[in-house]
């Protein structure tokens, strides 16, 4: 049977995918942003709401009809302090969803939320990329799942995808590690979008992954 499923984030290309195929396995879909003319999906089961996320009356309404709270929100790049939005938007959800008793919220963010797996990452990688370009949206993910482990009252899921690309669905089996290191050794640095949004999918009612922060990728030694 079909959850009520509310996406924040929805207009994005990872969003986008998770509607689709949230649409396809005979979910409810109420996708909120910004901006409803971006979101061209036609469905029965489709409400498209333009909302204030950060504002916790304006998401009352939408998470009260919810089962599952889902997010695939991203941020604009910051040099110089952590991005405030996701643990923002944490307090938020985390606030407005006790009230009204729900527990289930999946949220998207990246492998190297934890600077202990930078490490693992090449030279340029470490120095680079991860250190000069988005090191402070990865800081500010980490204060969202630090945030969350204090909380008591929510099934949450932290899934953290590697690099991001946008080929289509596959039916690759996922490797998964929830040990903290925030990657998963020995697997490919890259998956697709629609991957990610398929294991959000699949986890719903996997009570296994419940108030886990949790590394995905595929083609990997451990299989899920």
């Amino acid at each position: 049977m079909g959850k009520r499923l509310l996406v924040l984030g929805a207009s994005g290309q990872t969003g986008q995918n998770l509607i689709k195929q949230a649409l396809e396995r005979n979910h409810h879909v109420t996708a909120l942003v910004r901006d409803p003319t971006k979101i061209e999906i036609e469905n029965e089961n489709l409400d498209v709401a333009k909302c204030n996320i950060f504002d916790k009356e304006d998401l009352k309404q939408h998470v009260e009809k919810a089962d599952v709270v889902m997010s695939c929100l991203g941020f604009a790049l910051a040099w110089s302090e952590p991005v405030p939005q996701f643990r923002e938007i944490s307090m938020n959800l985390s606030e407005v969803m006790k009230e009204f008793g729900k527990r289930r919220v999946i949220f998207m963010h990246s492998w190297y939320t934890n600077t202990d797996s930078w490490s693992n990452a090449s030279f340029i990688m470490r120095n680079v990329f991860l250190r000069l370009v988005i090191g402070q949206v990865l800081a500010g993910m980490r204060l969202s799942e630090q945030f969350l482990e204090t909380t008591d009252h929510l099934d949450y899921t932290c899934v953290l995808p590697a690099g991001l690309s946008n080929e289509p669905v596959t039916e690759k089996l996922f490797a998964v590690n929830d040990d903290g290191q925030s990657i998963v050794p020995g697997c490919p640095s890259m998956i697709n979008r629609a991957d990610v949004a398929r294991y959000m999918l699949d986890v719903i009612e996997d009570e296994s992954s419940y108030r886990k922060i949790r590394a995905i990728a595929v083609d990997g030694p451990v299989s899920k």
